[in-house]
């Protein structure tokens, strides 16, 4: 390496956030960039555009949770890499799963099911838990 690759790569390692070359520029939105982006520089574009959204706190019209416990996340966390239909990869989860949901069937008052496991399944959204609780009432 010459002196001026040596010296714009210590630049580029020892800037801030802020400071990158690749922040000062817009970042592309409908295609892959020429350049590659510093992995921290990446997360804090994305983490200021959400800044957009409105506050998940103050949405009390929905069924979304205003405040979640810090237990909540770590669990999350320990669950957000596994591809939750595979249920022979992921035995563990899938029984939880169905302790979930014999959980919510006795908290409904739901008949009692001859084998002793409750019907029903995980949704990732509110909306859609909604959409399949109609469509059970329905055809019942």
């Amino acid at each position: 390496m010459d002196k001026k690759q040596v010296t714009d790569l210590r630049s580029e390692l020892l800037d801030s956030r802020f400071g990158a070359k690749s922040i000062s520029t817009i970042a592309e939105s409908k295609r892959f960039p020429l350049h590659e982006m510093r992995d921290d520089v990446a997360f804090q574009i994305i983490n200021d555009e959400l800044y957009l959204d409105g506050n998940a706190r103050q949405n009390l019209a929905t069924f979304c949770q205003t405040w979640d416990d810090e237990n909540v996340h770590k669990l999350m966390d320990l669950s957000i890499n596994k591809n939750w239909i595979d249920k022979e990869e992921y035995p563990q989860s899938a029984a939880i799963d169905l302790r979930c949901v014999n959980m919510v069937a006795d908290l409904w008052h739901a008949p009692a099911p001859k084998n002793g496991q409750a019907v029903g399944t995980n949704t990732i959204g509110s909306s859609e838990a909604c959409m399949l609780g109609g469509m059970a009432m329905k055809w019942r």
